[in-house]
């Protein structure tokens, strides 16, 4: 591909039918349709819609893909995290290679550019080398997908231990405050590591749904007495669903003075934000969204024990965001895209000039249908570069008989 390439007939996100011409790993114009200019590159995306790519804000790779062979058991959620942590030992560092691989792949297909993934991490080596294994990933995929590698320390692991992880390559501190004797404790004693190892910080809070418990609340006030200055994401949050208008009103007011996002997860089952809060009031989601609070939605468990279902594909995401939060078509794809990508750090993409090009083409007509149909034609770029290409076949009427079924068939980049 040349260092210019016009991408024709686009259908942008506002409905209007362009040429978008990339330059250098950017957007540089946009311009009516039209023959492209002779000797630039160009890939015909009529019948597509040109949208900003997806990014996963959060998700377990060290898990993704291990539901078949752990399983769960009829115990419900901690039944679930039992089979998962008596299985660990079973699985080295080839296996986890080879899961990570092919669920960034799944990914990066579906259109995901920049994936941030939660790594657990405890006494003994095998959960450091867990993260070298991710980090030798980050850096054979990174001309596919930017990998960001969250750090999980375990309430009993030391601050020195901690801190190692990221000598392994991990750029992110998380934690699991709740799993501590004194939760409370355990954020302070995170937010000093994250200080110390100069990191962004992403915990999972209120995991769970208790109206006794608001973890978040007490972060955000931390956050404020403590001056921390780095950026902070507060992932589940499920608590805030329980609490009725006024206290949701005092909670999110809190969160947005204090300047963390909150990254939604609606595929976790009975961990995540409700809907609706009890005697009405604004939807959770939206009273965040009011108050300008950074809000962003991820995929969480991938087909593990505690989640056997998921598609890897950030547009379901978006229309459970639709139906679970009450969240519009372009509100639900901005949670999964552009204000995904801003709170991970990365630099703005999209169709407007001068944004990176990472985009997602799917053939589609408006984002609604997107979303809601999650077409299997679509061509996705990084920085410009077509990385995956993905085309359906559809069955052919025939006079006297029944079609039985479709495909779906990947093509290569660069095979066009």
């Amino acid at each position: 591909m040349t260092d210019t390439t016009t991408l024709t007939g686009a259908t942008l996100p506002d409905g209007r039918v362009r040429n978008v011409v990339l330059r250098h790993g950017g957007i540089s114009h946009i311009r009516p349709v039209g023959i492209p200019d002779p000797g630039q590159a160009a890939i015909d995306l009529t019948g597509y819609l040109l949208l900003p790519a997806p990014a996963e804000a959060h998700l377990h790779l060290d898990r993704a893909l291990t539901w078949e062979p752990v399983g769960s058991d009829p115990d419900g959620r901690d039944g679930a995290v039992r089979s998962w942590r008596a299985q660990p030992t079973r699985y080295g560092t080839a296996d986890l290679r080879r899961r990570a691989h092919r669920t960034l792949q799944a990914l990066s297909a579906n259109g995901v550019t920049a994936v941030r993934t939660h790594v657990d991490i405890g006494p003994g080596g095998a959960s450091l080398r867990a993260v070298e294994v991710l980090r030798e990933l980050r850096e054979d995929l990174h001309r596919v997908l930017d990998l960001q590698i969250v750090a999980v320390p375990s309430p009993d692991l030391s601050d020195r231990a901690a801190l190692e992880a990221f000598a392994a390559g991990a750029g992110l501190l998380g934690g699991r405050p709740h799993r501590a004797s004194d939760p409370r404790a355990e954020t302070r004693r995170l937010l000093r590591l994250a200080d110390r190892a100069e990191a962004d910080l992403d915990l999972h809070l209120d995991h769970r749904p208790d109206s006794r418990v608001l973890a978040v609340a007490d972060l955000a006030r931390l956050l404020r007495k403590s001056g921390f200055g780095r950026q902070v994401a507060a992932s589940h949050c499920a608590t805030l669903g329980l609490l009725r208008p006024p206290a949701l009103a005092k909670v999110v007011e809190a969160i947005a003075a204090s300047g963390m996002a909150v990254i939604g997860l609606p595929s976790t089952p009975h961990g995540d934000i409700r809907a609706l809060p009890p005697c009405g009031g604004p939807a959770p989601l939206h009273a965040l969204l009011d108050a300008g609070v950074r809000l962003a939605a991820g995929g969480d468990h991938l087909r593990d024990a505690l989640h056997p279902m998921g598609r890897a594909d950030a547009l379901a995401t978006a229309s459970l965001l639709m139906t679970t939060g009450q969240m519009a078509a372009e509100q639900a794809y901005a949670a999964v895209s552009t204000s995904a990508r801003a709170i991970m750090g990365l630099p703005a993409a999209g169709t407007e000039p001068g944004a990176v090009a990472d985009l997602l083409a799917v053939r589609a007509s408006s984002l609604a249908e997107a979303v809601l149909s999650a077409p299997a034609d679509r061509i996705v770029l990084r920085r410009g570069r077509v990385v995956s290409r993905t085309s359906a076949r559809r069955p052919a009427a025939v006079p006297g008989r029944y079609a039985t079924g479709y495909g779906r068939r990947r093509v290569p980049a660069g095979a066009r």
